[in-house]
């Protein structure tokens, strides 16, 4: 109840728009009004009501050729920029900071923006000093580890959509341009939940990464490192997974703590 007017809270209307957009964003895929009201135990009409304000704030939008509902660019940006400030937050850069000094490389933490990922903290220790994936920097989604960890998290037809619409642009002499090539490369990281780039970025630079993951189990960003294949061979990688996955949980926990 509410102190002031004693109504219940989820019959206040900003608490209505809140669990609409929730109950679209939480579904995981294109989402029907009628489910958003079954849901969220409002009349459908008034489901339509809502949806309608939040379409035109760009917070939801019709799913491309279907009438079903996914999260609209508005809210993407939103949810970007309040995990970005999360992980940017003491506690979680003190971890990756503990990372890149136990291991001896550039650390970094990335999150997905459209077709590219945007790297939104680092870390270095001395013998990294040279090799870096500084926070705002982007690197394309099919190529860089992190990147890969992102659409492996995709579902068969959300994969094959993306595939359509990507430019697999050829970064070095070793990116993956071949979708067919692709798919094995992702399918793998699906069952590894570990991710690998072999020069596929900068020449002279391999890396891998790990999941970070939300209670949910959502993957909200990847956790991985850069280091020059003269010092570290692409085969030599597999010694960090253990620490990187370590260091992931470890940020995971931090961030259900600060929330």
């Amino acid at each position: 109840m509410d102190n002031n007017t004693g109504k219940p809270l989820e019959d206040k209307p900003l608490d209505r728009f809140l669990n609409v957009m929730d109950a679209v964003a939480s579904a995981g895929q294109p989402i029907t009004m009628t489910d958003v009201a079954v849901i969220c135990g409002l009349p459908v009409p008034t489901v339509h009501r809502l949806v309608a304000q939040l379409e035109e704030r760009r917070l939801l939008k019709r799913f491309p050729g279907s009438k079903k509902l996914v999260v609209g660019l508005s809210l993407v940006q939103l949810g970007s920029a309040a995990v970005h400030s999360a992980l940017r937050a003491d506690q979680p850069h003190q971890i990756l900071a503990a990372l890149a000094s136990a291991i001896g490389e550039h650390c970094q933490i990335g999150q997905r923006v459209d077709h590219d990922v945007v790297y939104v903290d680092a870390a270095s220790s001395s013998r990294s000093q040279g090799l870096r994936f500084e926070p705002g920097r982007r690197s394309p989604m099919h190529c860089s580890s992190i990147g890969k960890l992102f659409l492996a998290e995709m579902s068969d037809s959300q994969f094959e959509q993306w595939l359509k619409h990507a430019k697999l642009n050829r970064e070095t002499s070793a990116t993956i341009t071949s979708p067919k090539q692709l798919r094995v490369c992702i399918e793998q990281v699906r069952d590894e939940q570990w991710a690998t780039s072999n020069e596929e970025v900068v020449t002279g630079v391999v890396g891998c990464a790990v999941p970070i993951h939300d209670q949910q189990g959502r993957l909200i960003a990847g956790l991985g490192i850069a280091a020059p294949s003269a010092r570290v061979t692409f085969s030599q990688l597999m010694q960090f997974k253990s620490p990187m996955q370590q260091a992931s949980i470890e940020i995971a926990q931090a961030l259900i703590s600060a929330a």
